[in-house]
């Protein structure tokens, strides 16, 4: 038996236009989405966003979770979801992407978008070579 998935033949798909178009459609505030590097072997998107309240958050998570199980097929891996017993975070899993749902707030405090986009303009920092300016050379002479 050859298994065809019935998201390939409605053309509709998760993906990150999919997942973003989700969360405008329930209203997210502040939506970040950024490209992992493929060295990192991590995921290939990181989405943040805000929501108004810790019911909005929960409720964000559900159905976007419902929409991921209603498109995926047999081969998508399943779903993870982390802080389901927190007021301020939600950590979705979908294995390509992964999305944080936090309340403003949290958000200030982690400052992910920071952690994740810093990260590449601090490894290019790390490899301009160090020169001593020439009023700092001692063993230069005039």
């Amino acid at each position: 038996l050859e298994y065809f998935c019935i998201s390939d033949h409605i053309g509709a798909k998760f993906d990150i236009d999919m997942l973003v178009s989700l969360l405008r459609q329930e209203n997210a505030r502040d939506i970040c989405v950024i490209k992992v590097p493929p060295e990192m072997r991590y995921t290939d998107y990181f989405v943040i966003c805000s929501g108004t309240s810790s019911r909005h958050l929960h409720a964000m998570a559900y159905y976007i979770v419902k929409m991921y199980k209603h498109l995926k097929c047999r081969s998508d891996p399943h779903v993870k979801i982390e802080g389901k017993n927190t007021d301020d975070w939600l950590c979705v899993d979908f294995g390509s992407m992964v999305i944080h749902l936090m309340l403003p707030e949290t958000r200030e405090t982690y400052e992910l978008e920071k952690l994740w986009t810093l990260r590449s303009f601090d490894d290019q920092l790390a490899q301009i070579a160090a020169l001593t300016p020439v009023e700092f050379n001692v063993n230069e002479t005039e």
